[in-house]
């Protein structure tokens, strides 16, 4: 029998890991109201150390009194979101984080419901593109093919000839496939997949493709390195994956086991049927809709904007907790059960200032955020004319306040804001545009103003036609083709000629 020889080998590894409160502080600022106010609640539940009570000096701290009337433009504040503060850095225990509340009844910014549909959410995204009029129609089919998984499930030379015989369009299999290659750009990602493995290969290519936007560090090269191990095994051994057989791909990969559950744990947080997010996340919205910020203007041109923390309840650290660990700190004669009493006392106290810092750390990156986008589209905020509103990304918001990117992102997900009592998402605001023959931007909803001018000002006994209104509209510099102007026509529930004339 051979003789078992024992080794030892030490090797060293730099690695850069979220802390826990960084990882607090990115969920609860990717938090909508409603969700936000049930987390503080369950805190409040499971944290004995956390009290609900009134401050006097709540209105004293940052992110809690509404900006000054035109303080927003060009005053940006020093963002915090991206900051952690240490516990030691408190001057006090007592640490408010309400925003008072300032609706003038109980049903000013209530629950709103949205009826938009999964068809809806997808064929908005068309317009973010730069396509012809034809690969426009050809996207809107393929959504309309999308199963409740968000799949097509259907061979593109089937699909072809559905074209075809349904509509009346000539497509080739390439053009369909330049057409969904469009689709599975759009948001959720996956969507437009036609299986599985490619559902998880387009959520690996694009994370990859942000990471590599970031500025590189030693922690995205380590995520690089286990997203680039996660798509070679869906890429290249998906049957093995499917069957978990773990020892066989440790071998195809050359990697350590330790190394391979770090790519299935990034597989794990995958979305496998990114169609249904799309639907819950609609059933969602039209249950209840609050928004997180208002913003109000007045007729010298300033804005004034302050959190929406309605429902949210101030928090505190418990004064019983306090006074108990100052009894107890230092007393080298304490019993087994006092030692293990301190340490609770302790161990809940900590979470709860931690908790509290989170939060205040959310409101105050909500803000920079806020009012980095109200500084960039000053003008919409003014008039609240779709026509003014400018190109914007998120890295434009980013670089005003020297927040990640990925904040950014967490921050306008799912938020909405009451501008003047109307109710906006903040994606609205953030809108990409396409380019004319004439090589200027135009944007959709300047066109769509123009198209509504044109008609009002026509003739009523010899209305514009779709084929008129199309000239019309090249002559300003706007060309579009006659089936746009119908579409736009339509959208803005506007009739024909014929039903127009007087």
């Amino acid at each position: 029998m051979p003789a078992q020889e024992l080794s030892q080998e030490q090797v060293q590894r730099q690695a850069l890991k979220l802390s826990p409160q960084q990882v607090l502080v990115s969920q609860l600022v990717e938090l909508p109201l409603v969700d936000l106010e049930q987390r503080v609640r369950d805190e409040l539940y499971e944290n004995v150390a956390l009290e609900e009570g009134n401050d006097p000096g709540a209105d004293d701290e940052p992110g809690n009194a509404p900006d000054e009337p035109g303080a927003a433009e060009g005053e940006a504040e020093e963002p915090l979101g991206d900051q952690l503060v240490a516990d030691d850095q408190w001057d006090d225990d007592v640490l408010p984080v309400h925003v008072p509340e300032t609706a003038s009844s109980e049903d000013d910014y209530g629950p709103i419901g949205d009826t938009k549909s999964f068809i809806d959410e997808l064929e908005a995204q068309i317009a973010e593109y730069e396509v012809s009029d034809r690969q426009r129609a050809i996207i809107a089919y393929l959504i309309g093919m999308l199963d409740d998984r968000g799949f097509i499930d259907r061979p593109l030379p089937a699909i072809s000839d559905d074209l075809l015989f349904t509509a009346g369009l000539d497509v080739g299999v390439d053009e369909l496939e330049e057409a969904l290659h469009t689709l599975q750009q759009f948001d959720p990602c996956g969507i437009g997949a036609r299986d599985l493995r490619e559902c998880l290969l387009l959520q690996l290519d694009r994370q990859v493709a942000l990471l590599e936007e970031s500025e590189a560090n030693e922690e995205r090269l380590r995520q690089r390195t286990v997203l680039g191990r996660a798509r070679q095994v869906i890429g290249e051994h998906f049957r093995l994956f499917e069957r978990n057989e773990r020892e066989r791909l440790v071998e195809c990969l050359g990697c350590t086991p330790g190394q391979l559950r770090e790519a299935f744990a990034a597989i794990a947080r995958l979305n496998p049927h990114p169609g249904r997010s799309l639907h819950e996340g609609a059933d969602d919205r039209a249950m209840t809709i609050l928004p997180d910020f208002i913003v109000e203007t007045d007729h010298r041109g300033g804005t004034t904007l302050t959190l929406n923390m309605r429902g949210v309840p101030q928090l505190r650290v418990s004064e019983d907790y306090q006074q108990q660990l100052v009894a107890l700190q230092g007393d080298a004669r304490l019993t087994h059960a006092q030692r293990e009493a301190y340490a609770f006392a302790k161990q809940r106290v900590d979470s709860a200032r931690s908790f509290i810092n989170a939060l205040r750390q959310r409101q105050q990156t909500l803000r920079s955020t806020m009012r980095a986008i109200i500084d960039l589209q000053r003008e919409f905020i003014l008039t609240q004319d779709d026509t003014t509103l400018r190109p914007l990304r998120l890295q434009d918001v980013t670089e005003r306040t020297g927040l990640s990117i990925s904040t950014t992102s967490r921050v306008v997900n799912s938020k909405y804001v009451s501008l003047d009592g109307k109710i906006y998402p903040l994606k609205q605001f953030f809108m990409r545009t396409r380019q004319g023959s004439a090589g200027e931007q135009v944007m959709r909803n300047k066109v769509k103003a123009l198209l509504g001018e044109l008609i009002a000002q026509e003739d009523k006994s010899a209305p514009l036609s779709d084929e008129q209104l199309m000239r019309r509209l090249s002559e300003l510099g706007e060309p579009i083709s006659r089936r746009t102007v119908a579409k736009y026509r339509n959208a803005m529930k506007i009739p024909a000629a014929p039903l127009r004339r007087r």
